[in-house]
């Protein structure tokens, strides 16, 4: 083997070892450059969920990845694609379901570990609600 074989392996390897995981990784990218743009309406819902709620939850339009909590896009996905009347009763629903969880907690003190009530303020916990409630699903 000549030295030229081992140049073009050494080239070869740091492709495979940094390129391709660098563009992995940036492909899902996070809530503020990732490939699902949400509207301006729900940007403050979109950041509040990501500082407060995306290491425990995953979501796609958020663009976070959570290790310990339900999938939020999973659960709350709406059947279907609604339109109309129906559309705004389900996301009405929908975030009236994550308001509550926001607000209550979830089995909190019966179960360790799991979502306490009044993480965040009223006025956040309804844009994040609605962030959710619009947003859950799409990805």
């Amino acid at each position: 083997m000549n030295k030229r074989t081992f140049i073009w392996f050494g080239v070869l390897v740091l492709v495979l070892a940094v390129v391709i995981p660098f563009a992995a990784f940036r492909a899902r990218g996070d809530g503020e450059n990732g490939e699902d743009k949400v509207p301006a309406s729900l940007k403050s819902g979109q950041s509040i969920f990501v500082t407060n709620c995306g290491t425990c939850h995953t979501l796609y339009s958020a663009g976070t990845d959570g290790n310990y909590a339900p999938n939020l896009d999973e659960l709350l996905a709406p059947n279907g694609a609604p339109e109309g009347p129906t559309a705004e009763e389900t996301f009405k629903q929908t975030e009236g379901r994550v308001l509550n969880a926001i607000k209550q907690g979830v089995d909190s003190s019966t179960t360790p570990g799991r979502m306490p009530g009044g993480i965040l303020n009223e006025e956040q916990a309804e844009e994040v609600a609605e962030f959710v409630a619009r947003t859950a699903g799409e990805g």
